[in-house]
């Protein structure tokens, strides 16, 4: 063996040392699932995740807080990661590499969209979200311990088209703006379709967030499109106890998981009582639920955001011509 030979070998095994050190501290340390902080298995549970399945606890803190890392599947069968710090606050969702995604949304897209026309696609008929009947819906309630005001208002004078398939349909357009305390905190202009079987679709929102009455951020914004094959449902024409659809599929951050829980809710709000109520509910890409209840011929008529709940004041109609 030659001088630079040997040299060579022990350079490879000093690396291969030094890279097998490594490595227990660039991985996470698997936990017994009795031994994860009981906030941490609060949130894993809330997303889907399993009692006893796998936690990993990370060798990073965050906030002084220890970070774990739960492996979970949604409906479909895909693979998420839950980013948690102690206090069971979710930090992140990892999923699949970007092309993976890609091809799934497009899959999904597809799927939704199969023999779907649009004949008429403003005029917004379902019975649930009777959308072309809306001249302005208020809603008022607290959020997050703040004093808030919704007034969702139809907005005929705006246009919009999108490409679906080989088909170019012009969009329902809805305004909401949002309310803390009496000051704009945001502006979102909401698109929507319904098919020729009375399904209505989410095409996308441009979003304004507010503080001192200037734009700080646009979080939230998307486009069917652009950011997304795929629609969201907002309201299918068809509705049982337990159907699950998605009314946003964008991103990690922004997507929406709908269930339908009840179809027979009696529900009091200052704008009335109203019998034989629909009652969604949402879990958010951030792991928090809500809850939206709507009436036959009017739309929403309570909202329960996280940590919040918002009442329809009044409903205006738009008068028939």
């Amino acid at each position: 063996m030659t001088s630079a030979t040997a040299n060579m070998r022990l350079l490879v095994i000093t690396a291969f040392i030094v890279f097998a050190g490594a490595l227990p501290c660039a991985a996470g340390k698997p936990q017994k699932w009795d031994d994860v902080p009981k906030a941490v298995q609060e949130t894993i549970l809330k997303n889907g995740g399993a009692a006893g399945g796998p936690v990993d606890k990370e060798p990073e803190v965050k906030d002084g807080l220890a970070v774990y890392e739960a492996g979970v599947k949604d409906k479909d069968g895909n693979v998420r990661d839950l980013v948690i710090t102690a206090d069971g606050k979710l930090v992140e969702i990892k999923t699949d590499d970007a092309a993976d995604l890609a091809d799934e949304r497009a899959a999904r897209a597809k799927k939704v969209l199969a023999g779907v026309k649009f004949s008429h696609p403003t005029e917004i008929t379902n019975p649930y979200l009777p959308l072309s009947a809306l001249k302005q819906d208020i809603l008022e309630g607290m959020e997050d311990g703040k004093k808030t005001r919704v007034e969702r208002t139809a907005k005929p004078e705006l246009h919009k088209t999108f490409k679906i398939g080989d088909l170019s349909i012009e969009a329902f357009v809805v305004e909401d703006r949002a309310y803390e305390d009496g000051k704009l905190a945001e502006v979102a202009i909401d698109y929507f379709a319904q098919d020729d079987n009375g399904t209505v679709y989410y095409l996308g929102e441009e979003v304004d967030e507010y503080k001192d009455g200037k734009i700080i951020s646009h979080d939230g914004s998307w486009m069917l499109g652009k950011d997304t094959p795929v629609p969201g449902i907002i309201m299918p024409a068809k509705l049982k106890v337990g159907d699950k659809f998605r009314s946003e599929d964008v991103s990690a951050d922004i997507g929406e998981i709908d269930e339908v829980i009840s179809l027979s809710e009696t529900v009091k709000v200052p704008a009335g009582t109203y019998k034989d109520c629909l009652k969604i509910k949402e879990s958010l890409a951030d792991g928090t639920t809500e809850y939206k209840y709507y009436a036959k011929g009017i739309g929403a008529i309570r909202e329960m955001p996280h940590d919040g709940d918002e009442l329809l004041i009044s409903h205006e109609a738009k008068v028939a011509k």
